[in-house]
């Protein structure tokens, strides 16, 4: 019998012998044409009827090559795999005799979303080559575990510039959202994330390159948060309250001496207030989270 559970493992923890074995032995059903029956398969919100290479092609862990597997064993590998292995020449192949790909959807991931999220800025670059629209509209970005709770709800859409915020980890991430930028996308676009922008997107997991970046492309350091229709989320009750707000209180209500450093060095004002009249120190002196530094975050203002 093809068990699910025991593919969408092996591919997750990076065992390819596991997955090799599973594939040699599995009794009924062809796992390489299955789609993924679970509405959760991973920590993210992401995978439910995709295909194991599919899956595989982002969510690869701990130094294992699953994609290579499936493939040896005979998956075929689709525009959103392609996009999520970076392989250009496949693209170029598929998108030359089916340009409408381009706007399927696999849990409802178009494939530049495989590409965000595998960190393939030649991908993007691609995509746009043929015709991909930088500010399409997307219902999730595969970041938090309640987006899937969240779509029947009418709030405006995500952008692919608020996916590449979000999964901007570290340096290597940037060129994703430079390739997005130079294939049109507006950089201070609102998110339903409380109205969240991009740069507030990257202010709140402390992506210090990323915050650069978007300033350095002329993103106001000091751009605001804006009233909209947002995600409802239940205990509303967070690290920062109001509209307004800067990245400079989204940094300081997280608790990132980091990115409180990097906005105040690119002009960020530490007296500007939101619309409750709050200040970036205010926010600092919550100390919602427990264990971060803010006793340094109120220093590092309070000499700004």
């Amino acid at each position: 019998m093809y068990r699910e559970r025991n593919f969408i493992d092996a591919i997750t923890n990076g065992t390819d012998s596991q997955l090799a074995a599973l594939l040699q032995s599995h009794v009924g059903g062809d796992p390489l044409v299955a789609t993924i029956s679970d509405p959760q398969p991973t920590n993210h919100s992401i995978g439910f009827g995709m295909t194991l290479l599919q899956l595989a092609s982002i969510r690869e862990r701990k130094g294992g090559n699953p994609s290579k597997v499936l493939i040896d064993h005979g998956a075929e590998v689709d525009l959103h795999s392609a996009c999520g292995l970076g392989s250009i020449s496949r693209i170029e192949s598929l998108l030359a005799d089916r340009p409408q790909e381009l706007n399927k959807q696999v849990d409802t991931y178009f494939p530049v979303q495989f590409a965000i999220t595998a960190g393939h800025s030649e991908v993007i670059h691609c995509l746009a080559e043929h015709g991909d629209d930088a500010n399409r509209d997307l219902r999730k970005v595969a970041y938090f575990g309640w987006e899937d709770d969240a779509r029947g709800q009418n709030y405006i859409p995500w952008k692919p510039i608020h996916m590449a915020s979000l999964w901007g980890f570290d340096s290597t991430r940037v060129p994703v959202a430079q390739a997005l930028a130079s294939a049109g996308a507006d950089l201070d676009v609102l998110s339903p994330l409380d109205g969240f922008r991009p740069i507030h997107l990257v202010s709140m997991p402390n992506r210090v390159e990323m915050i650069r970046f978007l300033v350095s492309e002329g993103v106001d350091v000091d751009s605001r948060t804006e009233k909209c229709a947002a995600i409802d989320l239940p205990n509303e009750d967070g690290p920062l309250v109001g509209y307004e707000c800067t990245a400079l209180m989204v940094a300081a209500a997280e608790g990132f001496p980091e990115a409180t450093t990097c906005l105040l060095e690119l002009g960020a004002d530490p007296n500007a207030v939101n619309d409750l009249g709050h200040t970036a120190m205010d926010f600092a002196h919550k100390r919602f989270w427990d264990g971060q530094p803010y006793e340094t975050i109120i220093d590092i203002l309070a000499h700004a």
